[in-house]
Parts: C-alpha cells; structure tokens; sequence
C-alpha cells in the first residue's frame, strides 16, 4: 500500500471520523505558540486537526523521517 503525502483538504463533515486527543494545558500552550509560529513562517494558518491529519500522512509514509524518528521514540 501506498500512501500520498500531498497535501489534501480536510474532509467533510458527513462522513469523516472525528478522533481526539488530550493534552496537558503546558503542552497545549506550547503546540498553539508552535502554530503561530508556523504561521508567521507560512503566512497561512495552521487548525490542530489540520497539522494531525498531515503529522499522520507524512508518517505513514514507510522511508519518512518521521517514521524513523517515531519508530525510535517508540524503542526508548
């Protein structure tokens, strides 16, 4: 299986699946700090979900970095 790691619009909301995920309110500070930062850099503005749902698909991909690095993470 293969996955693309292009950009995608986020779904909508008939039919979509919703998942959550819970975060410290230290931790959510940073990761909103983080956002804007990523805005400031882009010019564009960056929804949690939106940054998940890319997070997820670039991770999938088998040679990705990120992969590697969670892959690591999860050897700790």
């Amino acid at each position: 299986m293969t996955h693309s790691t292009a950009r995608r619009p986020a779904p909508k909301t008939e039919g979509s699946v919703s998942t959550t995920v819970n975060f410290d309110p230290d931790e959510l500070l940073e990761i909103d700090l983080w956002l804007i930062g990523m805005r400031a850099e882009t010019g564009k503005r960056w929804h949690k979900a939106e940054v998940m749902r890319e997070l997820f698909r670039m991770a999938r991909t088998p040679d990705s970095p990120l992969r590697h690095a969670l892959i690591r993470r999860a050897d700790q």
